[in-house]
């Protein structure tokens, strides 16, 4: 077993074609079928199944292709450091953020990459809070951001932000804040009931009492805030989804009272494998851009 297998394996499953890995790779077919069926051989199991549209990991393949992760990250890290044996930070640095988050940070964090770091690459990832979790467990990126949700083994989570959400209706409606009892008797058009912001909203409906009215379902966020700018309904979001509409004067926000519904930004990062060099710097420098967008109000609707 070496490097170059478990590269050619981990590939295989997560593009879930070995055609597509080959190509990905640059080696023949054939040549890479060899590495998995040695792979197979030396470990005694089936790591992979075919089917006709690709190939699907066994349970042992998912644990192989796990395992496998930590160890070419570990790997990764390690050349990584030795290389940038110098003071200057350089490599690469994966970053998963929901959507909503990404409007926001992504082009402050590009920014001053670039201006601080410039021999570092960031990526940045865009995902629901779940997806970024689960990338994070699986060693697919270095840091994750989401909004609080289930606490999940081998991560260390960090409070960055509390977010406000708001009563957005279209252009015309009144400006005044309103009860949360209020605002859940409007004709909403919220997320389906497996979003994490629905969820969100339907725990606060159950705190008042209150059935929320909702009237269309929609997961789609650019869709959902056309139909409430056209007039076909409320609905309940942070600020910052909408901030220019609002400006614009094409939709109203909001406050909702007694109870508010606030959610907390979460940062993790990974206590199951060795962090690089990139991952400290990188933090504080998330940290500090946070804190200066929320300041300077360029993160409507939140709190420090």
């Amino acid at each position: 077993m070496d490097f170059r297998q478990l590269r050619s394996f981990v590939q295989t499953v997560d593009l879930g074609s070995i055609t597509a890995a080959a190509e990905r790779l640059k080696i023949a077919q054939p040549a890479l079928s060899r590495q998995i069926q040695a792979l197979e051989q030396e470990l005694g199991v089936t790591l992979l199944r075919r089917h006709g549209r690709g190939v699907v990991p066994t349970a042992e393949g998912r644990t192989m292709a796990e395992r496998a992760r930590q160890i070419l990250n570990d790997i990764d890290a390690m050349a990584r450091d030795v290389v940038a044996s110098d003071h200057r930070l350089r490599g690469t640095i994966t970053l998963g953020l929901p959507p909503t988050v990404a409007e926001v940070l992504a082009e402050p964090l590009v920014s001053e990459t670039l201006r601080l770091h410039p021999e570092v690459r960031m990526r940045i990832v865009s995902g629901f809070s779940g997806h970024v979790q689960d990338w994070l467990q699986r060693g697919t990126i270095d840091i994750g951001v989401t909004y609080q949700s289930r606490r999940v083994p081998l991560v260390r989570s960090q409070p960055l932000l509390m977010e406000r959400l708001f009563l957005i209706e279209p252009a015309g409606a009144p400006e005044e804040p309103l009860l949360l009892a209020e605002a859940l008797n409007r004709n909403l058009i919220l997320p389906s009931p497996d979003h994490g912001l629905r969820r969100l909203i339907d725990d606060a409906a159950r705190e008042v009492g209150v059935e929320p009215r909702v009237g269309v379902e929609i997961d789609i966020l650019p869709t959902l805030i056309s139909f409430v700018e056209r007039g076909a309904g409320s609905t309940i979001l942070p600020l910052v989804s909408v901030f220019r509409k609002v400006n614009e004067g094409h939709l109203v926000a909001r406050p909702i009272r007694a109870p508010s519904v606030d959610r907390l930004l979460v940062l993790w990062t990974p206590l199951n494998r060795e962090t690089s060099r990139l991952t400290g710097p990188f933090l504080d420098m998330l940290n500090a851009t946070v804190r200066r967008l929320v300041t300077n109000g360029e993160w409507p609707g939140t709190e420090l």
